[in-house]
């Protein structure tokens, strides 16, 4: 729901529907599947012992050895908030973040060279505070780090380029669109396409680019407002990539953490719920906008 998201951006422009309205209607799915992962995650947690007062100590002494640690850090998470609110593009709101973190490093320390901060862009920063698990939680990736992620996004879309233009996906889309009858099927069809090219393709972005070119004139003759076509591509699309062990983020936790995707999937509450508060909606009507056809109406009358 960031702004600053890739997939919600994307999401919002393929669906021609404002950045801001796109993020407002997710919450009618997002929020339900948040508060019931926020339930059982408590319960499962209640059964293990929490991490001691003398640990969160530790770690905050070690910090405070390491880094200079003020107030002012929190002028560009500040900014990001600000530029949200102003409705500020993410592009620009990326590069004013990343230039004013830049120029806050100078101002800590100005003996820090040029080159140190673009090894730091390039390479990722490096943390030596003699704790293992603050350093490797702190040692983080450059732009390099990416490219493996960056690689597997590219060969999955070469493939869903071929599979679209040999005519494959809009025989298959076609195939479903014609046996759709209600709002609740509409949305039921749009996020079992949203899955099957995550199970075929396994990538991310396609999971919303295919599924919201097939269906984007079904929606519109159904009167239903573009948000609604975000919202279901989001919650069959984005959400579900995670679910998918060779797709683009499931591929990335699994690398990540060194767990299989079978074994965390059963704990992914979120993406689980999502899809299932999107078909209620469907079915409901809850949370479900129209286009307005007022001005339509009148525009043929005149």
């Amino acid at each position: 729901m960031s702004p600053l998201s890739e997939s919600t951006n994307l999401t919002a422009a393929v669906v021609d529907a404002d950045l801001f309205k796109h993020i407002k209607n997710l919450m009618l799915s997002t929020v339900p599947a948040f508060i019931i992962s926020f339930i059982l995650f408590a319960i499962l947690g209640n059964n293990h012992a929490g991490t001691s007062l003398n640990k969160i100590t530790k770690v905050e002494s070690i910090l405070q050895q390491n880094f200079s640690i003020s107030f002012w850090a929190i002028i560009p998470i500040a900014l990001m908030f600000i530029c949200a609110w102003r409705k500020i593009p993410a592009i620009v709101t990326i590069l004013l973040n990343i230039g004013v973190a830049i120029v806050m490093i100078f101002i800590q320390d100005p003996s820090t060279k040029a080159v140190t901060v673009g090894n730091v862009i390039n390479s990722g920063f490096v943390s030596h505070t003699g704790n293992r698990e603050i350093d490797q939680l702190l040692s983080r990736g450059g732009i390099e780090s990416m490219m493996p992620t960056v690689a597997l996004i590219i060969l999955a879309l070469s493939l869903g380029g071929l599979l679209l233009k040999t005519g494959l996906i809009s025989t298959v889309m076609t195939a479903l669109t014609s046996k759709i009858n209600s709002n609740g099927s509409l949305i039921l069809s749009t996020l079992l396409s949203c899955i099957g090219v995550n199970i075929f393709i396994g990538e991310q972005f396609l999971s919303v680019i295919l599924p919201a070119n097939a269906f984007k004139d079904v929606f519109r003759k159904a009167k239903l407002d573009p948000v609604v076509l975000g919202r279901t591509l989001e919650d069959g699309g984005t959400v579900i990539n995670y679910l998918i062990p060779w797709g683009v983020a499931g591929s990335f936790v699994t690398s990540t953490f060194g767990i299989p995707t079978i074994t965390y999937l059963p704990f992914v509450f979120f993406s689980l719920f999502s899809p299932v508060f999107s078909i209620i909606s469907g079915f409901t009507g809850i949370g479900i906008k129209h286009l307005d056809t007022s001005f339509d109406k009148k525009s043929k009358h005149i």
